[in-house]
């Protein structure tokens, strides 16, 4: 060891321990200020813990009762207990349609600011991708086949009339109800795996969840064992579902039906009255106007004596705005 090496040494060793010591001072006091500081605002604020939101549980025990609601339904208007159905085709429509139309005016006139559909994008995407796209595009074609056999019963009989043309309409709606349905799965086990997703998710969610499946499953149980359901939706369930809008229901076609087609319409009831309390409240405040608006005029403030002395520009012709 060189008289160098002999002189420094211990003194940076002492100056390393003292720096070291200092630091861990430093630190212990900052710990000690900052806990007496969360002392001090637990006493004043209360006690904040973190949310834990788990939903799994949740979402078992909606599908779990919504499978004895629907076993209930059915043992109920196969056995004619009461007034059933009367209660659910005659009296049940009117009751959602006045509590979607209610309660969407009352949320939006209260917490408008507040109707989002509360995208989960930016905290997962891929699952979201898949499960989204064939759930969205299976819901919408689905839609729209009852819309259309609704407005134009005629048509879609006559559609029918070849059988070719039938089995191509009905395989179609089967592998739209499939996409409908596998994009749906795939989006509860988003929502329940994602922890960064369930800290954003609430029990209105589940209950959609479960009303989509029930409402989804059914019509497929519908597609197997009632077949060919578009030509006996025209000319049995248009009907009905007019009868509905012109304020005198006929329900003698539908209380004949299968409780699983029964249950689908129930179902469907059903779907529009949780809308004001859902997600679903967003496609109500969607910015359709922007299809049919004017353009947007941006004008340009531009210097008009900059413009007169400019040589940029062709001497006769005025500038546009751009």
């Amino acid at each position: 060891m060189t008289l160098l090496e002999s002189n420094f040494l211990p003194l940076f060793k002492g100056t390393f321990l003292y720096t070291v010591l200092g630091l861990v001072a430093i630190a212990i006091i900052v710990t000690v200020i900052l806990y007496f500081r969360a002392q001090r605002m637990k006493r004043i604020y209360g006690v904040m813990e973190e949310p834990k939101k788990e939903f799994a549980w949740t979402f078992w025990i909606m599908l779990i009762a919504a499978g004895l609601a629907v076993f209930l339904i059915k043992e109920g208007l196969e056995g004619g207990v009461g007034m059933l159905n009367t209660l659910f085709f005659a009296a049940f429509p009117y009751i959602t349609v006045a509590i979607f139309i209610l309660g969407s005016i009352y949320r939006y006139r209260n917490t408008g600011f507040k109707v989002s559909s509360l995208s989960t994008q930016f905290l997962e995407g891929k699952q979201l991708f898949w499960g989204s796209q064939p759930f969205h595009w299976g819901i919408l074609f689905l839609f729209v086949g009852h819309l259309v056999a609704f407005l134009f019963p005629r048509s879609v009989i006559g559609w029918n009339g070849e059988p070719v043309r039938l089995l191509i309409l009905e395989i179609s709606s089967f592998v739209f109800a499939l996409s409908a349905l596998y994009g749906l799965i795939v989006l509860i086990y988003r929502r329940l795996g994602t922890r960064r997703i369930s800290m954003v998710t609430n029990k209105m969610d589940m209950l959609v969840y479960v009303v989509l499946f029930t409402q989804i499953t059914s019509g497929l149980g519908i597609a197997l064992f009632a077949r060919w359901g578009s030509t006996w939706f025209a000319s049995t369930l248009t009907p009905y579902l007019r009868s509905i809008f012109a304020f005198n229901p006929d329900i003698a076609a539908v209380t004949a039906m299968p409780w699983f087609v029964q249950v689908h319409i129930i179902s469907a009831f059903f779907i529009i009255a949780v809308i004001p309390f859902s997600r679903f409240m967003h496609f109500l405040v969607a910015p359709i106007d922007y299809i049919w608006r004017n353009y947007q005029v941006v004008v340009w403030n531009y210097n008009r004596k900059l413009i007169r002395k400019s040589t940029r520009h062709t001497f006769g012709r005025k500038i546009k705005n751009h």
